[in-house]
C-alpha cells in the first residue's frame, strides 16, 4: 500500500486526538454516582485521583481504558500503514495530546501517562519496557509515583533513538514525535518536580494528598 497523503495523515491525527480526549476518569466517576472527581481528592481525572474518589479496581479500569484509547488509533493507523513509522508516532502523540488537552474539559486533562503506555504499546510492545523498568525500579527505591513517571518519560526519545529508529532507515525524524511527547509528560509532571525537590510530594498509588494540585494524575 502507498504511503499515507497529507489529507490522510491529517484525518489520522485529528480521529486520534478525539479519541484520547475521551475523558473516561470523568465520566467513569460520574456514571457511578460519584460526583465530579475534578472538585474531589487532587482534582485531576486520572486513574490514581479516581481510585482514591472510587476506589482501586474504578481507578484500574479508568487506567485501562485511558491506555486503550492511545492503544486503539495507533495500532489501527499501524496496521494499515506499518511502514509509515513517521505517521505511526504522529498519530501516537496526536493521541496523547487529546488526553492532554481534552477539548470537552476546555483544553485541560490528565498527564498522558497511561496513554502514552497505550500508544507505546500499540507500536510496539516492547517499546515501553525500559521506561516501564525505570519506573518499576523509581518505585521501588523512593514511593514515587510520579518521579518513576518522568524517568519512564525521559527513557521514552532514547529508546526510540536506539531501538526503533535505525529500522526507519536512518530517519530522525521519527525521534521528534516521541521526544515531543517525552516533553509534554515532563511538562505536565511540573508541579510534582517542585514537590519531590521540596520533599512535600505524595508517596504511592493512591495515597492522600493536602490540596488539589497534589498527586499524580495518569
Amino acid at each position: 500500500m502507498p504511503p499515507p497523503t497529507s489529507l490522510q495523515l491529517a484525518l489520522w491525527c485529528l480521529g486520534a486526538f478525539l479519541c484520547g480526549s475521551i475523558p473516561f476518569g470523568l465520566l467513569v466517576v460520574k456514571v457511578l454516582g460519584k460526583g465530579d472527581v475534578r472538585t474531589q481528592g487532587s482534582g485531576n481525572i486520572g486513574a490514581t485521583n479516581v481510585s482514591r474518589v472510587a476506589g482501586k479496581g474504578v481507578g484500574m479500569v479508568v487506567l485501562l481504558l485511558d491506555a486503550a484509547k492511545g492503544f486503539a488509533p495507533t495500532w489501527c493507523f499501524s496496521r494499515i500503514w506499518p511502514e509509515s513509522k513517521v505517521g505511526i508516532a504522529l498519530v501516537a502523540l496526536a493521541a496523547v495530546l487529546g488526553h492532554m488537552f481534552s477539548p470537552w474539559l476546555k483544553f485541560r486533562g490528565g498527564k498522558g501517562v497511561a496513554t502514552a503506555l497505550g500508544v507505546c504499546l500499540a507500536t510496539a510492545w516492547w517499546l515501553p519496557m525500559p521506561g516501564f523498568a525505570l519506573f518499576l525500579l523509581a518505585l521501588g527505591l523512593t514511593r514515587y509515583v510520579s518521579l518513576g513517571s518522568v524517568l519512564a518519560a525521559l527513557s521514552l526519545p532514547f529508546t526510540t533513538w536506539w531501538l526503533v529508529q535505525p529500522a526507519t532507515g536512518g530517519n530522525h525524524l521519527y525521534v521528534l514525535p516521541w521526544a515531543l511527547l517525552a516533553v509534554l509528560v515532563i511538562l505536565k509532571h511540573r508541579e510534582n518536580i517542585g514537590r519531590l525537590l521540596r520533599g512535600t510530594e505524595a508517596k504511592l498509588w493512591g495515597s492522600k494528598v493536602s490540596s488539589p494540585q497534589d498527586g499524580f494524575n495518569a
